[in-house]
């Protein structure tokens, strides 16, 4: 058995292709990088956005929590849907609920974050307690059983006391 030499791929032919390739990877990692780098000047031009508007906006903020602190003063404590309204917070009644509940518990912290923020999904009472997914479940499954939250759709609000 003899192994003939014309059946052996041309070693100059192989050389090129692997050139051939290895340009068009080389080609093809340059417009990753470019995009990636696009998308990164993209992304902190929005963050320079937001940082903008929320110091813009801010002022705003402050007087409307100042104003919402005064209804809540005179009583008007109504939202949307028959859901306590943000800012809510000295009614004796949740005090009274957060004591029952343990003041320093889970339940009692987004008791003051619903009151604060007014509807909220599962993910944004997540993030506002720092907790895991299974501890807002905890909650949300607490408050409901004790009769204080309202569901609309996904989202979760405390009713009004």
């Amino acid at each position: 058995m003899s192994l003939s030499l014309a059946k052996l791929p041309d070693p100059f032919e192989t050389i090129e292709q692997l050139r051939r390739e290895n340009a068009e990877l080389q080609r093809q990692l340059a417009e990753s990088e470019s995009a990636v780098q696009a998308e990164r000047q993209q992304r902190l031009g929005l963050e320079k956005g937001a940082v903008e508007l929320r110091s813009v906006l801010a002022p705003l903020y402050r007087a409307l929590r100042h104003i919402h602190g005064e209804l809540d003063a005179m009583g008007v404590g109504e939202g949307v849907n028959g859901s306590a309204a943000p800012g809510a917070t000295k009614s004796p009644v949740w005090e009274q609920w957060k004591q029952k509940l343990g003041r320093d518990g889970m339940a009692a912290k987004a008791i003051d974050i619903l009151l604060l923020n007014g509807e909220l999904n599962r993910t944004q009472l997540r993030i506002q307690l720092a907790c895991a997914t299974r501890t807002v479940a905890d909650v949300v499954y607490k408050l409901n059983q004790a009769g204080l939250i309202n569901k609309n759709g996904n989202k979760i609000a405390l009713k009004v006391r």
